[in-house]
């Protein structure tokens, strides 16, 4: 039997946890994800534990219950993935949660949900890999996976947290996202940001804040306006019973052979989150046009770059920090603005260097990038980074 709907700041106490001071309260990042979740409107939840994301799944049925909604354990991974693909069609805000062996099971389904444009969230709190990996040490090893896991050409919206209140802010922007863009959003976290236990702001309750600007959100809603730049016809509704198939479909959703529809079908799917780049991208730039290098980092190493700069900041080396929250769609104009006024960029990552691929495509033309993997289920320490820009600079300036 189902409790009556818990009031909003009974949930924040009940997840929250500790009170620091009279401003700030300790929470871990997976719990700070699942009230992002409940905050922006999610009411079904589906999803199968797995390490180090399990929190996320426990909170969501301690509390969607609570909250009006349906929590569902299925039986392994392609399941949720498919149970929160029913309740999102049947106009639920839908989420699941995961870590990278989960996630790979979930790829076909994945390309299911891009292509009969379902909005829900895939949260996957990455490992150390692959196989099972170490199921308890961070790492950024599914970054790639995240933009093509799942077969076919489509488009993809892939955040990355870097810390708790990212895990609360960015999974609200993902349902937006979803919402407004009618596709599934992956937000990425690894082991670090999602069990790691840090302040919390009770202010950023209801709302998120991110380079791009401050936005109310309201959960559940999307302007018409704004949804039908981005939506075909029967999508919205026309009144009458929607089709639904995998199959490439016209704007009635019954399935089509025409070449011609084929083709316009698949580049509205893709253009509806290419054309809009610059709402979708969301980054931060330290010491903006003060470095002679710029270190590129997202997740737990946008961590280390942030402390990293301060230290170079008063050791006197020229350093600036562009921390992506978006990976994909690619921030092209960010990152090449940036590549046109620094010598070279650094890209610390927890794998061996899958974004810095991406970077260098889009900023070889002006700049040298250098890759600085690590996979050995360890972070990046600031020294590491700064001793790595000293050793570059010095490079640079005995040429």
């Amino acid at each position: 039997m189902l409790n009556c709907p818990m009031h909003m700041d009974q949930w924040h106490s009940h997840l929250l946890g500790e009170r620091v001071d009279q401003s700030s309260l300790v929470i871990q990042g997976n719990r700070a994800c699942a009230l992002g979740a409940l905050d922006a409107g999610v009411r079904f939840f589906a999803g199968y534990p797995i390490s180090p994301s399990s929190e996320i799944m426990e909170a969501m049925a301690d509390r969607l219950p609570a909250a009006g909604g349906v929590f569902i354990q299925m039986e392994d991974e392609i399941a949720s993935i498919c149970a929160c693909i029913g309740a999102a069609l049947t106009g639920e805000l839908a989420m699941t949660a995961t870590s990278g062996p989960g996630f790979s099971l979930m790829q076909e389904a994945l390309g299911y949900a891009i292509m009969v444009e379902t909005p829900l969230l895939i949260v996957n709190v990455m490992r150390v890999g692959p196989s099972t990996g170490r199921p308890t040490a961070p790492s950024q090893g599914d970054v790639m996976q995240a933009r093509w896991g799942t077969h076919g050409d489509h488009p993809a919206i892939v955040l990355a947290a870097s810390n708790v209140a990212d895990m609360y802010r960015l999974t609200m922007a993902a349902v937006r996202f979803a919402q407004r863009f009618r596709t599934p959003v992956i937000l990425l976290a690894d082991q670090l940001v999602g069990q790691m236990r840090e302040s919390f702001s009770p202010e950023l309750i209801g709302r998120y804040r991110l380079t791009s600007g401050d936005f109310d959100f309201t959960p559940g809603y999307i302007h018409p306006d704004l949804a039908r730049e981005v939506h075909r016809p029967h999508v919205l509704g026309s009144g009458s019973h929607p089709h639904v198939t995998g199959l490439f479909h016209d704007d009635t959703g019954f399935p089509t052979n025409d070449p011609e529809k084929s083709d316009s079908f698949l580049r509205e799917l893709y253009n509806k989150v290419a054309h809009h780049r610059n709402e979708l991208c969301l980054y931060d730039v330290k010491n903006e046009g003060k470095g002679r290098v710029c270190i590129v980092a997202y997740g737990s190493c946008a961590r280390t770059a942030r402390a990293a700069w301060k230290l170079a900041d008063q050791e006197g080396l020229p350093v600036e920090v562009l921390h992506l929250y978006t990976l994909f769609p690619l921030p092209v104009e960010i990152i090449q603005q940036v590549a046109r006024r620094v010598e070279f960029m650094l890209i610390p990552e927890l794998n061996l260097g899958q974004y810095a691929h991406e970077v260098r495509k889009m900023a070889e033309q002006w700049t040298t990038v250098i890759g600085m993997g690590k996979i050995d289920g360890t972070l990046f320490t600031p020294r590491e980074i700064l001793d790595r820009i000293a050793e570059l600079i010095g490079k640079y300036e005995s040429v």
